[in-house]
């Protein structure tokens, strides 16, 4: 029965492009094959019908006018949280028959690295590092995080090698939810590069070739390459992002003007 009101209604992703943990759900949706359908949602002047789905949905914030990824059942109910949502789509559509390969693998060794890798990629600042790199306009305090970042970068160069020297993280090309869970993230790397001048794409892949090695190989899945989205569109895209760090900088810099002439 189940299966059967799957086929008459398809699984429903309100997401926007712009969004890295809306990808995670739109990357799980294409490499498992799930035949659902797209609903761009305005982040910044958001439509009503999409407030009222994430309102309605598992795991939304109290309070919030809506967060990005949604989905939609074939049922009718509604699920938010990027991570969740991928784990739902792994646990829903697991016949390999029809649908692609787990996201978790069936090796328990295996499933519980993958776990850990999510985990450690959470809890590791990775994305405080990312946004802070993005917004923060003090270069010596910019420069200062990012010799901190960049050993999170050796981390992970070196945990990616558990399974397999190049490629990704289990090797043979096999698509975890790790890989899902972190990719966004190093796609939306060229708007640091562009704003706050980092060599992230150039000098810091080839410091840390095994990262490297797994962000071409993700490039390379027809998965990725169907929803990526163009450099520029990142890159005006985050370009608020940006305005709100130089406009913070701005006033740090005239506070400190103002307390060092009262001073005098």
């Amino acid at each position: 029965m189940a299966e059967a009101e799957q086929k008459e209604q398809k699984l429903k992703l309100y997401a926007n492009p712009i969004c890295p943990f809306a990808q995670r759900a739109w990357l799980a949706l294409e490499i498992k094959k799930v035949p659902y359908e797209y609903i761009k949602c305005d982040l910044r002047e958001k439509p009503a019908f999409f407030t009222e789905a994430y309102q309605k949905a598992l795991g939304a914030a109290e309070g919030s006018d809506g967060k990005v990824p949604v989905i939609e059942t074939p049922d009718g109910k509604f699920i938010t949280e990027s991570t969740i949502v991928a784990r739902y789509v792994d646990y829903v559509y697991s016949d390999e028959s029809k649908y692609g390969p787990s996201l978790l693998p069936k090796d328990a060794f295996e499933r519980a690295a993958v776990e850990i890798m999510i985990d450690w990629f959470g809890d590791s600042g990775w994305l405080r590092f990312h946004y802070g790199t993005l917004m923060q306009c003090d270069k010596e305090k910019a420069d200062a995080s990012v010799v901190d970042w960049k050993k999170k970068w050796g981390l992970l160069n070196e945990r990616l090698k558990q399974f397999s020297d190049k490629g990704l993280y289990l090797g043979d090309n096999k698509v975890s939810l790790f890989d899902i869970v972190a990719y966004p993230f190093f796609e939306r790397l060229i708007t640091i590069q562009h704003y706050a001048k980092y060599e992230i794409l150039d000098k810091w892949m080839e410091e840390f070739p095994r990262v490297k090695s797994w962000y071409n190989t993700m490039q390379e899945l027809e998965a990725v390459k169907k929803i990526k989205q163009k450099d520029e569109f990142f890159i005006n895209g985050y370009k608020s992002y940006r305005e709100r760090g130089e406009a913070a900088y701005k006033k740090e810099q005239e506070q400190k003007a103002a307390a060092a002439k009262d001073d005098k």
